[in-house]
């Protein structure tokens, strides 16, 4: 008798499986040719009534109707319900919220540059056009400029390994935690300046640690937003050799974090400036 309610049991999942993977395993290019098929719950068509207004049948669509697609954010609701006393100030504040989200979105890691290029000559695009200065292995020269003076290949080629890198004077007040995971992949990376970048704190140092901990060498995060835990995200990048950081003047905790990892990593040479 348990073996036969085994084997409904089993005949049952097989049978919900095969349902749920109906489909599934067509090709974009099929769902294309196919278009866009009614919507059905339960083997039923979707009924009418639930659909978004701009989605009845009978109702009509405008320019308009791009507002309805999706929800508005929360910036757009907010300056709605401040209608008709919105002032200047809270224009300026949603532009520079704005500002702050494109510069995110900008500086974001596309995989689909990584495989076009490879991450050495992936980074080397995203930091060059971004007025870093980046320096290849075995050779003395920096490459910094501009999309409009600099000829780097648009797709894959050998020989391009990333050795140091010159954050100090990245565009738009410095690099983000979106824009550290573009350092990834590039294992020959020894020698980084994070200098006067304001948006580097704990969690950048922790996802660069994580990152190039095995291989960087030389650091300079003087100037960035550093806290004990930032301390203790360093102590993980086994290969350090050379660290710059400003002085933790009268910041007790972080003065107590710096001395703890002399204590733990002799080897280490650490270097404060004003």
């Amino acid at each position: 008798m348990a073996i036969n309610l085994r084997c409904k049991t089993n005949v049952r999942v097989l049978q919900i499986i095969r349902k749920y993977c109906e489909g599934k395993n067509e090709s974009l290019y099929e769902k294309h040719e196919r278009g866009q098929q009614p919507r059905k719950v339960y083997g039923e068509l979707y009924p009418d009534w639930r659909k978004p207004w701009h989605k009845r049948e009978g109702e009509s669509r405008s320019k308009l109707n791009i507002f309805a697609e999706k929800n508005p954010s929360m910036s757009v609701l907010n300056a709605m319900h401040k209608l008709p006393n919105i002032t200047v100030t809270d224009i300026k504040l949603w532009w520079k919220d704005m500002k702050v989200i494109q510069e995110e979105v900008n500086q974001k890691f596309l995989p689909e540059r990584v495989a076009a290029l490879g991450s050495n000559l992936a980074a080397l695009h995203f930091f060059t056009y971004r007025q870093c200065s980046v320096r290849l292995r075995g050779s003395k020269v920096w490459i910094s400029g501009d999309i409009t003076s600099l000829d780097l290949p648009d797709h894959f080629v050998d020989g391009y390994f990333i050795e140091a890198v010159d954050c100090s004077k990245f565009h738009h007040n410095g690099i983000r935690y979106e824009g550290i995971q573009n350092l990834s992949g590039l294992n020959f990376l020894k020698w980084l300046s994070l200098k006067n970048n304001k948006y580097v704190d704990v969690w950048c140092l922790d996802r660069l640690a994580g990152q190039n901990g095995n291989s960087l060498e030389f650091l300079d995060i003087s100037g960035c937003n550093i806290c004990e835990g930032s301390i203790l995200a360093l102590a993980r990048m086994t290969s350090l050799k050379y660290l710059v950081i400003s002085e933790p003047g009268d910041n007790l905790e972080l003065q107590s974090a710096i001395s703890l990892l002399e204590e733990e990593r002799p080897e280490l040479l650490i270097k404060t400036i004003q």
